[in-house]
């Protein structure tokens, strides 16, 4: 018989660990970790993942700023390095600049690919 208690141990009674990369931009590092499911959500709402059956309304642009906003924090810290008061600034940067970059890296460790594990020690 399957204990409850065992399976509730090795999920939600478990410590929770965030992969993360350190990415470098103008000489200066930045820490983007992979979201946790509710900002994972806040991120696709923005977008208007979900919308439409099609997702025919995904707004490409608010993904990248909520990505950028919920995942990007000073290294080594739970510090954030930006907030929702900083979209109109974000929405203006250069195609390929930092928006760009730091959102590439959000995305993909939101959907888990080749996030480098924390506990690893690794950038």
């Amino acid at each position: 018989m399957v204990d409850k208690n065992k399976l509730r141990e090795v999920t939600v009674g478990t410590q929770h660990t965030f992969k993360r990369e350190t990415v470098e931009w103008e000489g200066q590092e930045f820490e983007i970790r992979e979201p946790s499911v509710y900002v994972r959500g806040q991120i696709m709402n923005k977008s208007g993942m979900g919308i439409s059956k099609d997702n025919s309304d995904i707004n490409f642009s608010n993904a990248q700023i909520a990505a950028v906003i919920y995942c990007t924090y000073v290294p080594g810290t739970d510090d954030l390095v930006f907030s929702e008061k900083d979209v109109s600034m974000l929405q203006q940067q250069p195609s390929g600049g930092f928006v760009d970059k730091f959102s590439s890296v959000a995305m993909r460790l939101m959907n888990n690919e080749d996030a480098i594990d924390e506990d690893e020690g690794k950038n």
